[in-house]
């Protein structure tokens, strides 16, 4: 089943009432790595009314997890009580459903089963779970820049739908977007370290 599918049809059950993110572990099961990575990056796409403190750092931690489950061989995603524990409202849940059609759809629609060295191999499999945990990483660092994260969460995306569909050409994609995005966090990092010494330069010669 797609995930934008999955979605979807837990999204309209849960209309009235919060959806745990327990719930959705249940209902995916061995299918879960591609499925828990995609649900727990929508709302880093798509801005949410939660206002659970420390959400973006919950769903950075639950990526990585998950990822590195993946890349140590699980067979199925387990998350700890606090993170299984967290809850679209039926406000986020509304308009996350408004957006499944505009953001996954077009996405799924040209994903398929193909190259399934990549997608349906256990080495592949453990690489995407690497690249999973690093891009959550990535997305979680508080950086002040503004959109810094939606190229790791992108590229989870890719990756999360390349799982879960076994199209092993949306994990190379996503691959070669963890590549980029670690360049470009990479090149961030260096102008930090270069303006941080510009300044500390300048407080030497003042002192």
């Amino acid at each position: 089943m797609k995930l934008s599918q999955i979605l979807s049809q837990l999204l309209v059950e849960y209309t009235d009432r919060p959806l745990p993110l327990s719930v959705v572990l249940k209902q995916v099961g061995n299918s879960g790595f591609g499925t828990i990575a995609g649900i727990l990056t929508m709302p880093m796409l798509i801005p949410l009314p939660i206002p659970l403190p420390g959400f973006s750092a919950l769903v950075g931690i639950g990526i990585i997890l998950v990822g590195c489950q993946l890349a140590l061989g699980y067979d199925k995603p387990y998350l700890p009580q606090r993170i299984a524990r967290i809850e679209l409202s039926p406000a986020a849940s509304g308009k996350l459903l408004k957006n499944i059609n505009r953001l996954l759809k077009p996405l799924e629609k040209m994903s398929r089963h193909r190259f399934p060295r990549f997608s349906n191999n256990e080495w592949g499999c453990r690489i995407s779970g690497a690249c999973l945990a690093w891009n959550a990483l990535l997305m979680s660092l508080p950086l002040p820049i503004p959109l810094t994260n939606l190229a790791p969460a992108y590229t989870i995306l890719f990756l999360a739908i390349g799982l879960l569909e076994f199209d092993g050409l949306f994990i190379l994609i996503g691959y070669g977007m963890t590549m980029a995005t670690t360049i470009f966090f990479a090149s961030i990092a260096g102008t930090i370290w270069q303006l941080a010494y510009h300044w500390w330069q300048i407080l030497i010669l003042k002192s």
